[in-house]
Order: structure tokens, then C-alpha cells, then sequence
């Protein structure tokens, strides 16, 4: 069976990617030409060999490591250690090269802030990017070059919080349009079940209702027309009545069936799983056969539903397997995808922590493995809670 599946994706820091990603390349090379220029002017104030272009030069590197590390999933103190990393880097570029290009390095700095700041001081940052370049400039016999760099640095520094602000919006838009849309399609099988238990209800009263009676009618006739006939004739009817007894026996059964709950199947949710994900093809090895409980089905659900959208977000796979059978008393799920994952240990985000919890409260694992670069999810659910 071939799925398909689409991204819903969260959007509250900045999504971890690799350093080298598209989307990095403008800072790199931003980053590049402000680094060259900072070499440049402190090689021509103080010489080749100086500590201060080797002070420089380290900063430098350091400050594009820590722009390209605060992409990752940290944690908040974290986070604004970095910052404030990179704006000492700033601080001590303006206090070493003062006729450098400090504040247009300062462009990136505020380019993430978007992420961290409240929006209330979002852009009186620009203040404290600009401020090591003033005060060296102000202690340093400032000219005109000084104030018209200044302003323009700081004119790039107001668009480049304004674009990110933007991005951070749409960005926290597309979560809640894509968490609001997965809640109207939960809504949405809900009431598809709702509808089909309220069907069956409906055909159960109606046997009950129409044709129970009328076999129920047609039993006590045949018995008392199996009283009444010769003897000739009570063999064929004596059959008749055992025959009528059977399948008023058979339609009875078939109305307690249909008067129990359907269970989960995990096979069908996961057919419906991917009708949101068109992005992704994913091959569905589960019995038909295979009873699972409704618990522990929506359990091993929750783990498709996180492994499928870390997939396209974080590994940008394009095909997946899930596969789900038992051995002797415990439940196995393996999730693959061809999708890549260079980091490891791999980091968990609230996603894939989430996931664990939920299975080891329920009592059972999960183990994470990088067979061919690609993320490989196992998960044991024992005959006890499955």
C-alpha cells in the first residue's frame, strides 16, 4: 500500500537545519565580506603578525559558528548566551578596528533577533548593535564617514528585523493554519466514525425490528405446522424449522456485531493519515488481521503521525516505510525513510520527546538508529499494554 503525506510543521524557533543549508548561504557570504574587510583593516593597522589580527580572525570565525549555532534546537539560556557571545564579538571588532565595518557585521546579529526578543523592543536593538561603532567613534575624533555609516548600517539593520519579523510571523501563521487544520481533519474522522456507528445502530434496529420478528414468526408457524402435519410431511418441516431456527440464530449475532463499537485499526488511520501529507510516499506493512487495542493503536498512531512530519521537516525524505507486527506477546513498529540525518547523536525536540514519553508510560521502548545516514524508529509495546 503507497501513501501519501504532508508536512505540519511547528514554528517557534528557528528550525534547525545544516550550517550549509540554502537558506544560510546570504549570511555566509555577508559574513565572508564583512570578515574580510575587518582582516584587511586591522592587517593594515597593525601588521601581519599582530595579536590583534589574530584576535580578529578567531572572532571572526567564532561569530559566524555561533550565528550558524543559534539555528539549532537549544534551549532559551542557551540561546541568549550566544547572542550575547556574538554582540561581545561586535564590541571587540569596534574597539580593535575602529575604521572597520562593524556595524554592517551587526546586520546579522539582528537578523535573528526576530526569534528571541519581544516585538515591543524588537527594534530599539538596533540601539546596542549600533552602540560599540558610536562610542569608538565618539572617543576617536568622529568625522562625517562615521555618522553616514552609522546611518546607513542602521537603516539595514531596521529592514533586516522588520524582513525577519515578517518571516517569524508567517512562519508562526503556517503552525496554526497547519494545527488548525489537522484538528478539522480529526474532526472531521470523528464525525466520518460517528456517522458510521450511527449507521450500523440504524440496520441493527432495522433486522431487529423487521426481519427478527417476522423469522420469529415464521419459527412458532413452522413448529406448530410440524405439530399438525402427518408424518409424512414432518420430516421436511421438522428440517424447515431447524433451518428458520438457525438463521434467526444467525441474525441475532449479526445484530450484537453491529451493535459493538468498531476499534481502531491502525492500517485505516493510516490510510487517512496520508491524505494530508501529498509531499511523501510511504509503504504500509500492517495485517489487516492484526488486533490492536484502541490505546495502544493510538499510540503507535501519534509515533506515524511525529516520524512522518520530522521526516519532510528535518530529513526532507521523499518515501517511508512503517511496518507493524507481533512476536509472541509484544507489538513491534519500525518507521523508516530515506531522508537524511548527519547529525548524531541526534538532538530530540519536543516531537520526538513527546513520542518517548508517551511509550515508556504505556510501558514500552523506543529506540532510535541510523542505519545509511537515514533516522530508523523502533518501538515495543508489550501484550500487556497492547
Amino acid at each position: 500500500m503507497e501513501i501519501v503525506l504532508k508536512h505540519q510543521g511547528r514554528a517557534q524557533d528557528p528550525e534547525r537545519r545544516s550550517w550549509f543549508a540554502k537558506e544560510n548561504w546570504a549570511a555566509i557570504i555577508t559574513w565572508a565580506a564583512f570578515s574580510y574587510i575587518q582582516v584587511t583593516a586591522v592587517i593594515r593597522n597593525d601588521g601581519m603578525a599582530s595579536w590583534q589580527t589574530a584576535v580578529i580572525a578567531l572572532s571572526m570565525l567564532l561569530f559566524i559558528v555561533l550565528f550558524l549555532k543559534s539555528q539549532s534546537d537549544l534551549t532559551r539560556r542557551q540561546q541568549w548566551l550566544q547572542l550575547g557571545s556574538m554582540w561581545l564579538i561586535l564590541a571587540l571588532n569596534s574597539a580593535l578596528v575602529s575604521d572597520g565595518f562593524t556595524p554592517g557585521l551587526a546586520v546579522l546579529w539582528v537578523a535573528l533577533l526576530p526569534w528571541f526578543v519581544p516585538e515591543r523592543w524588537l527594534y530599539w536593538m538596533v540601539v546596542p548593535a549600533l552602540a560599540p561603532h558610536a562610542l569608538v567613534s565618539l572617543l576617536d575624533q568622529p568625522h562625517i564617514g562615521d555618522f553616514i555609516m552609522l546611518l546607513t548600517c542602521g537603516t539595514f539593520q531596521f529592514f533586516a528585523i522588520f524582513a525577519m519579523s515578517k518571516a517569524r510571523s508567517e512562519s508562526l501563521a503556517r503552525e496554526a493554519l497547519a494545527l488548525t487544520h489537522q484538528q478539522l481533519l480529526d474532526a472531521q474522522g470523528k464525525l466520518a466514525e460517528q456517522a458510521a456507528d450511527t449507521e450500523r445502530l440504524r440496520i441493527a434496529r432495522d433486522l431487529h425490528d423487521s426481519l427478527g420478528h417476522h423469522l420469529t414468526a415464521l419459527v412458532i408457524q413452522l413448529q406448530v405446522a410440524e405439530y399438525q402435519a402427518d408424518a409424512a410431511h414432518q420430516p421436511q418441516l421438522q428440517h424447515c424449522h431447524q433451518l428458520a431456527k438457525q438463521l434467526l440464530q444467525d441474525i441475532r449475532h449479526s445484530v450484537s456485531q453491529l451493535r459493538e463499537p468498531q476499534k481502531p485499526h491502525l492500517a485505516s488511520q493510516c490510510r487517512a493519515l496520508a491524505q494530508n501529507f501529498p509531499q511523501l510516499k510511504l509503504q504500509c506493512q500492517i495485517s489487516a488481521d492484526l488486533a490492536i487495542d484502541p490505546l495502544s493503536t493510538a499510540l503507535l498512531f501519534r509515533v506515524c503521525q511525529e516520524a512522518l512530519t520530522n521526516s519532510i521537516r528535518h530529513a526532507g525524505a521523499t518515501e517511508a516505510s512503517v511496518e507493524v507486527w507481533r512476536h509472541r506477546s509484544t507489538i513491534h513498529l519500525r518507521f523508516q525513510d530515506n531522508g537524511q540525518c548527519p547529525q548524531w547523536p541526534l538532538l530530540e525536540g519536543n516531537g520526538l520527546q513527546g513520542m518517548r514519553e508517551r511509550i515508556e508510560e504505556a510501558g514500552g521502548k523506543l529506540l532510535l538508529s541510523r542505519p545509511e545516514q537515514s533516522l530508523q524508529i523502533d518501538v515495543e509495546l508489550t501484550e500487556a499494554t497492547a
